[in-house]
């Protein structure tokens, strides 16, 4: 099922926790506005650094896929009850794996333009397919330090094309270089870990980093519940974060 957002509010319903997992080079700061909207309609709220990330300091050198979804790990045991686990982008990758771990703690799975994988498959497996991304040409691979950089000249073409020159200038001084094993490593996934939670994607329908074919090869191989699309670029936390809302919420509420 494929729902288009243009406007419009959704009622609320019964309060969920939201935990809110970034992609590549950003941090919880990208998800301050969401927040804000999700708490002022009743919910709860957690959104995250991953190690390495935002206010982190951890080393990228040494950080993992496994550090990652520690990290959410955490988080979520700390949580009474279960939440809905939101991951964009990157993000992807480790609320696949949290619900691996975790699959009881998790009530819905939810992708943001996000990579939807198999298990076996990595990132780069699929990133490096999707040959009309231009995240692919701007990417700054240094393997000596550990870590995936991106071209800065480029990335308001790539994530933040409908967004306000602010947010990119903002964006622009907060993305740190991203730890290279993440993007390697294939995942771990069974169907009585992973496979036994909902799950539902959010496809921004303008996206140049993870682009529009690119995400329907994603949902052909691993199906969702539900797809919900949003006339956005990348990010759609900056660019149309109260229609974000209304479609958060209302996976919250399926």
């Amino acid at each position: 099922m494929r729902r288009s957002y243009e406007r419009g509010e959704v009622a609320t319903g019964e309060p969920k926790h939201f935990v809110l997992v970034h992609g590549a080079w950003h941090g919880a700061w990208c998800w301050a506005t969401t927040a804000r909207l999700l708490l002022a309609r009743g919910h709860r709220v957690t959104p995250l650094d991953l190690p390495s990330h935002g206010a982190d300091e951890t080393s990228p050198a040494s950080v993992t896929l496994g550090h990652y979804a520690g990290r959410v790990i955490s988080a979520l045991d700390e949580i009474e009850g279960t939440v809905v686990l939101v991951g964009h982008s990157m993000g992807g990758i480790v609320i696949s794996t949290v619900a691996e771990a975790r699959p009881a703690k998790v009530e819905k799975l939810v992708y943001l333009s996000a990579f939807l994988l198999p298990n076996g498959t990595s990132l780069l497996d699929v990133a490096l397919q999707d040959s009309d991304s231009l995240a692919t040409p701007n990417l700054c691979v240094k393997p000596d330090e550990g870590v995936v950089d991106l071209n800065r000249d480029a990335i308001a073409d790539i994530f933040y094309a409908d967004c306000e020159r602010e947010v990119v200038d903002r964006a622009r001084t907060l993305l740190k270089p991203n730890p290279l094993a993440p993007f390697a490593t294939p995942l771990a996934l069974t169907d009585g870990g992973y496979g036994s939670v909902r799950r539902f994607y959010i496809s921004c329908a303008k996206d140049r980093a993870i682009t529009p074919a690119a995400q329907r090869s994603m949902l052909a191989a691993m199906p969702c519940e539900a797809v919900h699309e949003l006339h956005t670029d990348h990010s759609p936390f900056f660019s149309q974060p109260d229609r974000l809302d209304d479609v958060l919420v209302e996976i919250a509420r399926a």
